[in-house]
């Protein structure tokens, strides 16, 4: 989910409204199977098996580079809880497809990058050689060296054979030597390419001496994304993006050992040459969530080789693809409790097992929803579930032309268009920008009440009941949110003693505490409104009656409360007004509360001192909003509702719920474990199964904050202000545009606040008496 957005919903209100005159509406609280509709049909060409080869990586240590050659693969393996210097060198012979270590020596207080290999199974790596003690800690530590070019630092490109011994050592040259070395590649016959900022050096495969063969004028407050390639056919090439003008393609002229520009083309949905892969059947493989792709120099499009879900695969983070002489794919694949070399073997599709299949409909897939779709594939003997991406779906429509926000929004205006004219896929993501009560109301949507009281597996009073309520449209439950977040605003506790921070007298505190309400709520500002329209503005609209009350004292109070902040936040120091609550000179911070560690960030960062959760000032009172991380409903015209049902439920399972990171689960109990680890100082399990305690640091204001435990009171701070927020944050980008659209001429001094409140009014009562 997205939130925060500044993009305006082009259109979206006069898609939604003409299509909710069409929908259909269910009887409430009744388990009915629904009619034949339009499916997506089983993806069967793009099927590979997978053959898992464990590496020897867990969760504190991981894949640090691999390169391979005609005969197998090599990868450096570096672990975090160790010494400086423990990173392990792997041979993973093709012929044996066994993992063999290769000892390198003694090497520490060494770290190595970008590597490389030739054909004769030599390793070519860039060497860090640590001098100092700090930065030899920070190394094990995995931080990065930012202080590249450091004289407590040695660089140096070494060779090793095969066998892990040294061949030579030999410094580079003098422009990799002050800048990132970021790609390397073999060139045959002639030694290892290494690219940087300030171009290309050659260092000889004999000798390893380096020198600087394309040099590159390093341009201020720009950047350059250059990555050099050994293709199958034994080219080499530069491809490279500079400062975001365009991706070029150059090859090297092995005869004059220079760089030309091939004037050759990218596939659209290639940035760059990050994340590409050299292969033997096609010059470059690829992947993102959906699967691999692959494409050859000059093509205009990328072709779909595997599809990650037809062919029941959590992949997570792949850092090689590659092919093997049998012509099978062979991957690595991290994941935060290790690596995977899997092989890929393509599936005839006449041997892939015909399934009914369930549709799931989103914009922009969510990873956590994907490992539950797999899950559930692998399970279910009849059912296969199909992600249907609508943003995919205006890409391919416009050849990838649209920029984010106009995909996003399409993308937006397809899924509602489909879910209003009961062509809804049978699961749908719910997008924050989606007009849900209106999708209930107007019975798109099933009432899931009757599934949580025939489920003997899922109580609903094991789970936080304001969450719960709020999935309710008219006293129905209408979807399932496993996780969430809490939007509200925080002040010092000794500024506002007793008191709520309202419309009403925020003005009024401010200027008793010597705070100028301008920037009483910091760098909270006008171009920022979109944020306070979708939370306080929300109170103001009853989807339930479909009425609205704009036109009131209280919401031209809220204008007026608007108009009063800055108008930008152009040339703002972000870091000067981040120490402003600290220095009693900014009375709310508004913040999106996702964990227990938030509150010391809170408290320790940027107040220094105790702080209460006073909520968005309103007329009366202070209000906080529940924000879903990720929420989840069924159609109503869904045919196979009790398979969509278990699959919904797993999310609410215990597993689910535990292994829920930046955000709070909804069930009381994993709330509860979470609350127990953060009064513990932060820590890790090594590789031993030992708990190692770690540290924690934020840097607030210029003020760094070392997260520590928590007391049990503190915990429970947390806990009682999460359970008792009751409203739910505003969806509908619809009314959100209305608001910002007419509320622009009240703060340009052009209409009157109850002017413009009058013209809200009106045009969103238009609007609602549509959805009704």
């Amino acid at each position: 989910m997205r939130k925060g957005r500044l993009v305006k919903a082009a259109a979206i209100g006069m898609v939604c409204s003409m299509a909710f005159l069409s929908a259909c509406g269910k009887k409430e609280g009744v388990i009915t199977e629904g009619g034949d509709r339009p499916a997506k049909e089983l993806d069967k060409d793009h099927v590979y098996s997978f053959e898992d080869i464990d590496i020897p990586t867990d969760k504190n240590s991981n894949v640090s580079k691999v390169c391979a050659n005609k005969n197998g693969l090599f990868l450096s393996i570096y672990n975090y809880d160790a010494e400086a210097g423990d990173m392990k060198f792997y041979r993973f012979p093709y012929e044996t497809g066994e993992m063999e270590e290769v000892a390198l020596g003694d090497k520490k207080n060494t770290s190595f990058d970008n590597m490389v290999c030739d054909d004769d199974g030599n390793i070519y790596a860039v060497e860090y050689i640590f001098n100092d003690e700090d930065t030899a800690d920070e190394a094990a530590d995995g931080e990065e060296n930012e202080d590249y070019g450091s004289s407590d630092t040695e660089y140096k490109l070494v060779k090793f054979s095969s066998d892990g011994k040294v061949v030579f050592e030999q410094p580079l040259t003098e422009e990799d030597s002050g800048s990132y070395v970021s790609s390397m590649a073999y060139a045959k016959g002639k030694g290892v390419l290494t690219c940087s900022e300030s171009g290309v050096s050659l260092y000889d495969e004999n000798t390893g001496e380096g020198k600087n063969i394309y040099k590159r004028e390093a341009k201020e407050n720009t950047y350059f994304d250059g990555n050099l390639f050994r293709t199958r056919n034994d080219d080499v090439y530069l491809i490279a993006d500079e400062d975001g003008q365009g991706t070029t393609v150059s090859k090297l002229d092995p005869s004059s050992m220079t760089f030309a520009d091939t004037g050759e083309a990218m596939p659209e949905d290639v940035y760059g040459g990050y994340g590409l892969y050299p292969g033997t059947s096609y010059d470059f493989y690829k992947y993102d969530s959906n699967g691999i792709y692959a494409f050859n120099i000059g093509d205009k499009k990328c072709t779909k080789i595997c599809d990650f879900t037809a062919s029941n695969a959590l992949v997570e983070m792949v850092n090689f693809i590659g092919e093997t002489p049998d012509g099978r794919l062979l991957i690595e694949n991290s994941s935060i409790d290790g690596g995977v070399l899997s092989y890929l073997t393509k599936v005839d599709p006449s041997t892939v097992e015909d399934k009914e299949m369930i549709t799931l409909g989103t914009v922009y897939m969510a990873d956590q929803v994907r490992k539950q779709v797999v899950k559930f594939n692998k399970s279910s003997e009849k059912y296969k579930i199909s992600i249907i991406d609508y943003a995919d779906l205006v890409e391919e429509e416009n050849d990838g032309d649209d920029d984010y926000s106009d995909t996003y929004m399409t993308g937006i205006n397809k899924l509602s268009l489909d879910i209003t004219q009961g062509k809804a896929p049978d699961i749908i993501l719910v997008d924050d920008s989606m007009p849900f009560e209106s999708y209930a109301i107007k019975g798109a949507l099933e009432p899931l009440d009757p599934y949580f009281e025939a489920d003997d597996e899922i109580t609903v009073t094991d789970y936080l009941s304001n969450v719960i309520e709020a999935t309710k449209v008219k006293n129905h439950m209408y979807s399932v949110i496993p996780s969430f977040y809490v939007t509200t605003c925080v002040a010092a506790k000794d500024i506002i003693k007793d008191e709520v921070v309202t419309l009403d007298n925020y003005k009024d505190i401010c200027e008793s505490c010597g705070i100028d309400p301008e920037v009483g709520m910091g760098m909270l500002t006008r171009s920022d409104a979109r944020q306070l329209y979708q939370t306080i503005g929300s109170t103001y609209v009853n989807y339930e009656d479909g009425t609205c009350s704009f036109d009131t004292d209280s919401f031209v109070k809220f204008l007026e409360f608007i108009k009063q902040l800055p108008e930008s936040d152009e040339n703002v120091d972000y870091e000067k007004y981040e120490s402003y609550y600290r220095e009693n000179k900014s009375l709310l911070k508004s913040y999106w509360l996702s964990s227990f560690e938030d509150y010391q960030v809170l408290k320790k960062g940027y107040f220094g001192k105790d702080i209460v959760f006073n909520g968005f000032p309103s007329t009366k009172d202070g209000k906080s909003y529940i924000n879903p991380m990720l929420q989840i409903a069924m159609s109503s015209d869904c045919k196979n509702k009790q398979a969509v049902w278990e699959f919904m439920k797993s999310f609410l399972t215990d597993d689910y719920q535990k292994s829920i990171e930046w955000s709070f689960p909804v069930e009381k109990k994993a709330i509860d474990a979470l609350a127990e680890k953060a009064q513990e100082n932060p820590y890790y399990i090594d590789s031993n199964g030992k708990k190692v305690e770690t540290t924690s640091v934020w840097s607030i204001g210029g003020t760094d904050v070392n997260i520590e435990a928590l007391s049990k009171e503190e915990t429970q701070t947390v806990v009682d202000f999460i359970e008792s927020v009751t409203n739910s944050d505003g969806r509908d980008e619809n009314i959100i545009n209305i608001i910002d659209e007419e509320a622009a001429a009240f703060y340009e001094g052009q209409k009157s606040a109850e002017e413009v409140a009058d013209i809200i009014q009106s045009r969103v009562s238009i609007y609602l008496s549509e959805q009704m």
